[in-house]
């Protein structure tokens, strides 16, 4: 009994000594387990998404602004300096809705071809124009086209002369300059079509293909305007 206890008792402390030997070739402790699993479930951190981008830029430059054919009469606007500014809004990459104002202070002469007589008058054209600008390319430089809609009010600084607001539009282009990420430069030209209504009218019938209906405006073009804009970016 006693030798198989001895037996016993060696094979046992054989076993502990592999045990011992083992953990000092691989120094691996359950402590560092347990720092390898928190490093890996930390919290990845994610930049947070930027919001739309604004653009301020105050613009001035040089307006055509054309004339109207009446009917035994011209009614001429000289041409002028205009100031203003437009807010850019980014509604996608490449894509802003913009708003834009300009006043062009001139003035006017009315020529009566039947009487002879010319009447000088002092205006200014305001235009408020809503629309979008798209780019076409990204970058530094940044070419873009553009279009719009709104009135056009023909403000009469005359006493006694009424005003006229007409429904107007624009198509343009230009270029946008940046030397940093906020700052630029915007050089721009636009065709402004001020508009009339001449008449409208609606329809309604009835057929073998049941009920119809119809609307039918009759525009023009009052005039044939264009400008040439530059102006500071300010990008929020």
């Amino acid at each position: 009994m006693r030798i198989i206890n001895l037996k016993v008792m060696m094979l046992l402390a054989a076993v502990v000594l592999l045990s011992v030997g083992a953990f000092a070739q691989n120094p691996t402790s359950s402590r560092g387990t347990v720092q390898q699993t928190y490093k890996v479930e930390e919290p990845i951190k994610r930049s947070t998404a930027a919001g739309p981008r604004f653009e301020l830029t105050p613009i001035s430059g040089y307006s055509l602004n054309g004339h109207v054919n009446l009917y035994r009469a011209k009614f001429k606007m000289d041409n002028a300096a205009h100031y203003g500014g437009i807010l850019s809004v980014e509604v996608m990459p490449g894509l802003m809705g913009e708003f834009s104002y300009t006043r062009s202070k001139t003035t006017a002469r009315y020529d009566d071809f039947v009487a002879g007589d010319r009447t000088n008058y002092d205006m200014a054209i305001d235009y408020f124009q809503l629309g979008a600008l798209k780019a076409l390319k990204q970058g530094p430089v940044v070419p873009f086209g553009m279009a719009s809609l709104g009135v056009t009010w023909f403000n009469m600084q005359t006493h006694g002369v009424s005003d006229h607001v007409s429904f107007s539009a624009a198509l343009g282009g230009g270029v946008k300059f940046f030397f940093s990420d906020r700052v630029g430069i915007r050089l721009q030209g636009r065709l402004l079509l001020p508009m009339y209504f001449s008449g409208g009218g609606l329809f309604l019938g009835i057929g073998s293909g049941g009920p119809s209906t119809g609307v039918g405006i009759s525009t023009g073009v009052l005039t044939v305007q264009g400008d040439f804009s530059g102006g500071l970016i300010v990008r929020f």
